[in-house]
Order: structure tokens, then sequence, then C-alpha cells
């Protein structure tokens, strides 16, 4: 499995992406166990995971550099960023609360610019993101 993630670095996957893949046709193994190994792998900081709310979760590959996630709720694209700003503020803002942060999470939902040129040419894209993350 961590294999998969290697070879996808910038990619994020749900549970049932990462199953489909990984057994094909074969269903080698079962869903429970995936969800016990990526919860392992997040525990040892291997993999990442990113909440995209209603119960929507997505995995990537942990390379250590911190980023915040924009994502389309129309087409379900991800797209990583990173700003100093952002992370300077967030650590001021834990340092005022004397907070020792052991994590952090910043996602960012919308419409991208093709899928808001797409809405003003049709209403049709609403429920696209949890669709494309099964």
């Amino acid at each position: 499995m961590l294999e998969f993630f290697h070879q996808h670095p910038h990619e994020h996957f749900s549970a049932e992406q990462v199953y489909k893949r990984l057994n094909g046709d074969t269903r080698n193994m079962s869903l429970g166990t995936l969800y016990r190994a990526l919860g392992l792998l997040v525990e040892s900081d291997l993999l990442s995971s990113v909440a995209l709310g209603e119960g929507c979760m997505v995995y990537e590959l942990n390379d250590g550099k911190p980023h915040d996630h924009i994502i389309c709720t129309a087409c379900g694209g991800i797209r990583e960023f990173f700003d100093e700003q952002i992370e300077a503020r967030q650590r001021a803002v834990a340092d005022q609360f004397e907070f020792e942060m052991a994590g952090r999470q910043l996602v960012l939902f919308g419409l991208c610019a093709e899928c808001r040129k797409g809405r003003m040419q049709s209403q049709d894209g609403a429920g696209k993101l949890s669709r494309r993350l099964t």
C-alpha cells in the first residue's frame, strides 16, 4: 500500500479508491483491513489524511512538508498550496494561547475557475465531490 502512495506522491485518494486500485478484480484485501492499514500509516506519519467534510477523507503520502488544500466542491479537484504567512499566523495563534500544536489542517472549499465557467453555463454541478471520491 505504501508503494502505491510512493508511485502517486502528489495525489489524494479515498480509501475506496485505494481499495479499487490495489485489488482490481481480485479482492485480495478486505476494506476493513485497508482502513486499519491506512490508520497505521497515518499514525506512523508515513501518510497524511485530509478531512473533506461530509464524512469524506482522503489520504496522501506524507513528505514532511506542511501544506494546505483547496478543494473544488463541484468537480472534486484538490490543489495543494503553501503560504508562509498562514503558517506564521497559525504559530502565533498557538503561542498566544500557550498551545503546543501536534498538527494542523487548513482546507478551503469552493469552485475552481473551470467549474465557475461551467456553472455559469449550467447549474448541474452540485454533489460531484462525493461521487468523485468513491
